[in-house]
């Protein structure tokens, strides 16, 4: 197929120096292809709800960096924990871009990103308006994770954000979804499978990851030094880590130990819990910053993962997967489904069920009885990574959809 040169009209929320899979790094790399971009975003302030320093709230901001064009609007920002706070922090955003894109040069494709649902919004108004197709990205399966969430299933709320999801899928030009799990909902759900995508999230990190595992000895743990587990990210519900922790803390091999970096809301109730159970092998270390936490995932020897059991969960593909995986490590899943299927296909560590004790725990025994293989079950999580989940890989699909819309659009 033909290359054809086109006007990208990326529409986020979320966007560098924020914490972005799909990003500068994007960007960039489309701007290098000869396209023209240009990214409609508001002013960094995610996970803290504080606008990043070097940065002032004002109206509009226009940045380029490295030939990307960056619009940068005011919207409503506050790190409460109101629905009404984070609701008007998305519809300020929203309307605020959407008057901007109305009256900018009209653009080949619109790229919505984040959030899904009001960007896809922006996306339905211009391709109505200006005749202009637009790709929606599903990085959230909704309503299903309002769902799992606690929402009510059969509440009008719930009902009302289904159907709308279903009018952006139904209009968009092509979906990108991040599993094959992601795929199989949307089209039962009546979305015609030729216009979905599985394209794999990758690890923004993944160029440190490199030099970071250059310069060091990458080698397995010596038989007798303690087996170190280390679990990264956020301590949440979601992460529903209390299963892992007494696995470990109650785990009969005393070289065990369960090292947890990262804070969240089950923080507090978990160290409760290993203080009341005198956990002596379960240690939290607080939180590490993105720039140090690969040298702490790089010395691990084995990197767990962990969700809640519950449906959507079994069909996603959480990020540290992808981060564990790069930093070539074997990985301790327990997820279930589809990721699950695919540590086992790469043959990088070894599964279990989430939320179980049990499994956990014979899980953990298979990897302390191959530690042998430790080096190579870590060495075919980097390869799968490599020839799967890697930027590289990922950017050429995002390429070819992009191409199909323009040649829809011709």
């Amino acid at each position: 197929m033909e290359a054809v040169l086109m006007r990208i009209l990326f529409i986020s929320q979320l966007f560098d120096p924020e914490y972005s899979i799909k990003g500068l790094g994007l960007m960039k790399h489309w701007v290098e292809q000869g396209h023209e971009v240009e990214v409609i975003t508001t002013f960094p302030n995610y996970p803290t709800g504080r606008v990043f320093p070097g940065y002032k709230r004002k109206l509009k901001q226009v940045e380029v960096i490295d030939g990307v064009k960056v619009v940068r609007l005011w919207s409503h920002i506050s790190h409460s924990k109101s629905k009404l706070s984070r609701a008007a922090t998305y519809l300020s955003y929203t309307i605020l871009a959407l008057c901007y894109a109305l009256f900018s040069k009209k653009p080949d494709v619109v790229y919505a990103y984040h959030p899904q649902a009001t960007t896809g919004l922006i996306g339905i108004i211009l391709k109505k308006l200006k005749g202009v197709h637009f790709v929606t990205d599903v990085q959230d399966l909704w309503p299903d994770a309002l769902v799992a969430t606690g929402l009510n299933k059969a509440g009008l709320v719930v009902r009302l954000i289904d159907r709308w999801c279903r009018i952006v899928y139904m209009q968009a030009s092509a979906i990108v979804v991040l599993s094959q799990g992601f795929k199989t909902a949307l089209v039962e759900r009546g979305v015609p499978e030729s216009k979905i995508r599985t394209v794999y999230n990758w690890c923004p990190e993944e160029l440190h990851i490199s030099e970071a595992l250059d310069g060091q000895n990458n080698k397995v743990a010596d038989q007798k030094t303690k087996a170190r587990v280390v679990y990264a990210g956020n301590i949440g519900a979601a992460q529903s880590l209390a299963s892992l922790v007494d696995a470990v803390g109650t785990f009969p091999d005393p070289t065990v130990v369960l090292e947890l970096y990262g804070n969240g809301v089950e923080k507090e109730e978990l160290e409760t819990l290993v203080k009341s159970k005198h956990y002596g092998n379960v240690i939290f270390k607080g939180y590490v910053s993105s720039s140090d936490i690969f040298d702490v995932l790089i010395g691990a020897d084995i990197l767990a993962v962990h969700l809640r059991s519950d449906p959507l969960f079994k069909i996603t593909i959480p990020s540290k997967t992808q981060s564990s995986m790069a930093v070539g490590k074997p990985i301790l899943m327990a997820v279930g489904g589809e990721v699950n299927d695919l540590v086992m296909q790469a043959g990088a560590g070894v599964t279990a069920e989430p939320q179980s004790v049990e499994s956990i725990q014979k899980a953990l025994g298979l990897l302390l009885a191959r530690k042998s293989d430790w080096e190579q079950m870590g060495q075919s999580a980097r390869d799968f990574y490599e020839q799967n989940f890697s930027s590289r890989v990922n950017y050429q699909k995002l390429d070819d959809v992009l191409k199909d819309v323009s040649h829809d659009n011709s």
